[in-house]
């Protein structure tokens, strides 16, 4: 384990503390007012590493993250709203959409509402499940110490389909990585259609106008009043009053099975955000920027379609079926440097 610039082994650390949670801890909360009220939470905090809340009533989504004490993650005008509040029509979600570091969108179905033998809205119910069968432990790996977050949660119609996720959130003590592991299984009795996103929200003061956005893959399209031009859709802008969003598709084109995104400052030699993702489950990057005064945000989002809602997607191939006991494994890796205030 590394610590302030010093190398510790396993048998150092466990002789310098009488309590791993000294360096390693997880504590439980429930929110007690306004709109988030009754959702249980774990606060997670990691020396040398990356402090996040997992959102137990939101899919275990990752709300509050920080490194060193500055905060990573994008916040809404709205804030964390709990599941009670949820609204799973048209486009809906976007009034109880909290932000953080990791909002899920699926199973089912993700991007705008459509209509599709049934009414879907916006991105799907999986961030407004409840997790059931939560736990969490720490483990050695070699003279690394990781504490482990885990969890499922069911998405089902009666006598249609049922979709299970299992989650695991690892995070490591001396470094500032966070890794996401979901598995989904078709646990019922007829096949499901099956849709998926990391939809991972980026905030000043870790992202500021003129830094650069690094993509592994090739422009594919774009949602926007207007196409982008030149080198403009790779740079984080001064936020403005009437600014607009704008939302680009990037294929990524990964010979390994990693697709990867990053963000640099101007002259600096390495980036002080990374992401990196399942290029095989996930073979689509979403980047969404919305530069609006007092909005201010910069979306990467790794995902398995575009934005127009189930039909288009399928007419795409886009919408994977996943076949009684058919399982599908998603990753997400996001590390943020120390110091990237500086």
């Amino acid at each position: 384990m590394r610590i302030d610039g010093a190398q510790y082994s396993r048998q150092q650390v466990e002789s310098l503390v009488g309590d791993l949670r000294q360096l390693v801890d997880v504590t439980p909360f429930a929110f007690t007012d306004g709109p988030p009220r009754g959702m249980r939470g774990l606060g997670v905090r990691v020396v040398g590493g990356m402090g996040f809340d997992v959102l137990l009533d939101r899919g275990m989504d990752i709300g509050y993250a920080s490194v060193g004490g500055e905060p990573l993650a994008w916040r809404s005008p709205r804030g964390p709203v709990g599941p009670a509040f949820a609204e799973h029509t048209g486009s809906g979600w976007t009034r109880t959409f909290g932000g953080g570091l990791l909002t899920t969108c699926g199973m089912t179905s993700i991007g705008a509402a459509s209509r599709d033998g049934e009414e879907l809205g916006l991105h799907g119910r999986v961030s407004s499940l409840p997790a059931e069968d939560v736990s969490y432990r720490w483990e050695w790996v070699g003279d690394e110490l990781d504490i482990l977050v885990e969890g499922r949660v069911v998405e089902t119609d009666l006598g249609g389909p049922t979709l299970e996720r299992r989650r695991t959130i690892r995070a490591r003590a001396g470094t500032p990585v966070l890794r996401i592991e979901d598995t989904v299984t078709n646990t019922g009795s007829v096949d499901a259609q099956h849709m998926y996103r990391y939809h991972a929200n980026f905030g000043f003061p870790l992202i500021r106008p003129g830094d650069l956005i690094e993509l592994s893959g090739s422009l594919a399209g774009w949602r926007a009043d207007a196409p982008p031009t030149g080198e403009a859709w790779s740079r984080v802008v001064e936020p403005s009053p009437r600014a607009s969003e704008e939302v680009l598709y990037v294929e990524t084109n990964q010979p390994a099975d990693s697709g990867k995104a990053a963000v640099r400052r101007p002259g600096a030699e390495h980036p002080h955000l990374t992401l990196e993702w399942s290029h095989e489950t996930m073979p689509l990057l979403v980047v969404w920027k919305f530069p609006r005064a007092r909005t201010n945000v910069l979306g990467l989002e790794p995902s398995t379609a575009r934005d127009d809602g189930r039909p288009a997607a399928r007419a795409r191939g886009e919408v994977i079926t996943l076949r009684p006991g058919d399982s599908r494994t998603y990753t997400l890796t996001i590390t943020a440097s120390k110091g990237h205030t500086e």
